[in-house]
């Protein structure tokens, strides 16, 4: 006979295992949740500080005075067709923002 009451569990039993693998997903679901929210923080932050600065140079235009932009004479001449090198600039920072959020809710 064993020593072993009926209600104890081996170690190795499909009920402990089942918990086991059932924790670790949600610890890598939890760590995800972080990354995602920390990309998340990371990307509002920075649109806030640019979007502050558009209004900030709009503001200064508007009543600035006389605002000198002639070292922003060449960025605001045309370079792909009608297009300037300010608005290309723009127009890759959205597309990597785009690429970024894209890979990461595909990884999941």
């Amino acid at each position: 006979m064993t020593d072993k009451s009926p209600n104890e569990l081996p170690t190795t039993s499909p009920r402990l295992r089942r918990a086991s693998r059932y924790q670790k997903q949600q610890e890598r679901m939890a760590a995800q949740r972080a990354a995602d929210n920390k990309l998340y923080g990371a990307m509002f932050a920075m649109m806030s500080i640019l979007a502050l600065l558009a209004v900030l140079i709009g503001a200064l235009m508007l009543y600035g005075g006389n605002v000198d932009v002639s070292g922003m004479g060449d960025l605001a001449q045309p370079w792909l067709g009608p297009l300037t090198k300010l608005e290309v600039g723009g127009f890759v920072f959205v597309g990597l923002i785009a690429v970024v959020l894209y890979m990461r809710m595909r990884k999941k």
